[in-house]
């Protein structure tokens, strides 16, 4: 979130009380901002589906 980069596979897994078992959340060491690498893999599911699906044209529905 803040632009720092770092590699996210030598930080250790500080998540916090979120309650989820086996939670993967990584938090950015400079600003504490969360994210979770499962949603990356989600993210490149749905951009392939989308691909797959034929798209309306906008301009010619009716």
């Amino acid at each position: 979130m803040c632009g720092y980069e770092f590699d996210e596979n030598i930080v250790s897994n500080n998540c916090q009380g979120c309650g989820k078992k086996g939670c993967q959340v990584v938090h950015c060491p400079n600003c504490n901002y969360g994210n979770s690498p499962e949603f990356e893999e989600e993210f490149d599911f749905i951009k392939s589906l989308k691909k797959k699906l034929p798209l309306k044209d906008k301009n010619n529905d009716i």
